[in-house]
């Protein structure tokens, strides 16, 4: 028998929610547990692996004094049921969140795991289970539509396909016992690299997809749908709770709502903090894309989440103060910390878009600067949706061969006519962003509906370009000029000494988001390849002062 260095393994352990539904989980414990609090894990992506690829293994926190439960969600593995994704996580956590107390004998409770592992907790907690002592949310959203589903309207079809094609489909259709189409969805699946130009109705034509992905498809707006869905989003954990995130997570927004939220509304306001690394969804590593944010930048949310349990389920203090707020400031690649988000000091600025009519690639003449526009030509371009914008880093997931995630060198993006490209000049001293960044952006299109794309960009001196943060939005009149306003997200970075501030401004950022085809029918009808061009307009003068909203941080 595998020794785990004194922690004793029990497998399968069957645990029975109220609707006599038995799930099943794996328990690490040291010999002895009497007493010994609990941290529960439950997760859709296999118990035996315990989200492994970012936490260390259930066994060393064993052996650091707890008991660890490794629960397969609903339907999923070896739990019983159907797996309906978000629908039974509330009274399925709460009753596990009970059944775990026991463990130790009347024990305190702890949750940790990250993405939908982490939503888990956040619906266990809003029905207050007793025993609950503490939450580690990490890279969780907080809202099943935007951010997670969708993002600024635009569906997040890199993230969301291959979820439920890789993560989610073949697996089930294993437990169901059909095997052939276990084969077909890991076909399909395969085909992802270049099955993402598919029009979606091509995709709901394969009989094998779930029904819930169709479900998402058809509901391309906020409805009642959603809300349905998962009625306990929104509901603040009323106990102590660690907000963890990555400035590339495609959660990060949700995580950051999350914590302001409780820090705010909270019966256990007093009792929140937040930790951001410089990260992507997983894994969580200081070489991101193709930046190495330093040592610094390493995975340490174990020892942390260690340090946060022992607080609150030993009432122990840990060795130094937990803050309210700490984060990973890049370009500097240190940590600070905090009272708040966005930091108490910082201070909102603006950069106004200014050209001569001709911003298009990094060969135009696209500026930004802190002066106001006055009377000057709109920049103009020609959107393709059969040839739209690659991804190429960002805040996606979780196919890297198809839409890579994190900082990368945008210098090849920055080539085309139709990506707007506005910067400043050098840098005579550090700037130091810490706070949401967001676009003010007045723009027109001959399109019944298109998108608006922005990215926020750090130049180098040598010319290297690494983006930060980027956002959309689904612009449903397009025809009609007026005024958007696209949320890039929060981040921290620091723009250095002779480093410039860009900002890259296009329809498209594909396939991260879906690529619009500019014809305003229902998503599923839509097709990028038979879509219709659109002339593109953006406007920086006096009555249209386009421009770029960012929070400044305290600085060195």
């Amino acid at each position: 028998m595998m020794d785990f260095g004194g922690v004793a393994v029990e497998y399968d352990v069957p645990v029975p929610m109220r609707d006599g539904t038995i799930l099943r989980a794996d328990i690490y414990s040291p010999s002895d547990r009497e007493g010994l609090p609990v941290l529960l894990q439950r997760t859709p992506y296999n118990k035996r692996f315990a989200q492994s690829g970012v936490y260390l293994h259930p066994a060393w926190y064993a052996r650091r004094g707890y008991i660890v439960a490794v629960q397969d969600v609903r339907g999923r593995f070896a739990s019983d049921g159907v797996f309906e994704p978000y629908r039974h996580e509330a009274s399925d956590g709460a009753d596990t969140v009970v059944w775990a107390s026991g463990l130790g004998g009347g024990s305190r409770v702890a949750m940790y795991g990250f993405s939908y592992a982490g939503m888990c907790q956040l619906a266990a907690a809003s029905e207050r289970p007793p025993g609950l002592a503490a939450l580690a949310v990490a890279m969780a959203g907080s809202d099943f539509y935007e951010g997670w589903t969708y993002r600024g309207g635009a569906f997040q079809l890199a993230f969301v396909l291959s979820w439920v094609l890789q993560a989610l489909a073949p697996a089930d259709a294993m437990k169901a016992g059909d095997a052939a189409r276990a084969r077909r969805l890991q076909q399909l699946a395969s085909t992802l690299p270049h099955g993402y130009g598919r029009p979606l109705k091509d995709w709901l034509a394969e009989e094998d997809l779930p029904s819930y992905l169709r479900d998402w498809i058809a509901n391309d707006e906020p409805t009642a749908y959603w809300r349905e869905l998962a009625p306990w989003l929104g509901k603040v954990p009323d106990v102590p709770c660690l907000h963890i995130g990555g400035w590339y997570d495609v959660f990060i927004g949700g995580t950051i709502e999350n914590y302001v939220r409780a820090a705010t509304h909270s019966a256990a306001s007093a009792d929140q903090s937040l930790l951001v690394g410089p990260w992507q969804h997983v894994p969580w590593a200081s070489f991101n894309g193709s930046v190495f944010h330093g040592p610094a930048g390493d995975n340490i949310v174990n020892r942390l989440q260690c340090d946060w349990f022992d607080r609150f389920l030993r009432d122990s203090a840990p060795a130094e103060p937990l803050p309210k707020v700490r984060y990973f400031r890049m370009g500097r690649n240190d940590w600070l910390e905090d009272e708040s988000w966005p930091p108490k000091q910082a201070a909102m600025r603006e950069l106004f878009l200014h050209s001569d009519g001709a911003a298009n690639s990094v060969s135009g003449d696209g500026r930004l600067t802190p002066a106001e526009p006055s009377r000057e030509p709109p920049d103009l371009f020609v959107y393709d949706p059969s040839e739209p914008v690659p991804s190429l880093g960002g805040k996606s997931c979780c196919r890297a061969d198809v839409a890579p995630v994190g900082a990368f060198d945008q210098r090849e993006i920055e080539t085309r006519n139709d990506v707007l490209v506005y910067s400043s000049d050098p840098l005579e001293e550090d700037l130091d962003l810490a706070g949401p960044v967001e676009l003010v952006l007045f723009a027109a299109s001959d399109a019944a509906e298109t998108d608006w794309t922005a990215k926020l960009v750090d130049v180098q001196p040598n010319g290297r370009a690494i983006n930060i943060c980027d956002g959309i939005v689904r612009a449903r009149a397009a025809a009609e000029p007026g005024e958007y306003v696209i949320d890039l997200g929060s981040t921290a970075n620091c723009f250095r000494k002779g480093h410039r501030v860009r900002l890259e401004v296009s329809s498209s950022n594909f396939p991260a988001y879906d690529a619009n085809d500019n014809t305003g029918l229902p998503l599923a009808e839509r097709n990028r390849l038979t879509g219709r061009l659109a002339t593109q307009a953006i406007y920086h003068d006096a009555d249209r002062p386009s421009r770029l909203r960012f929070s400044v941080g305290r600085g060195a």
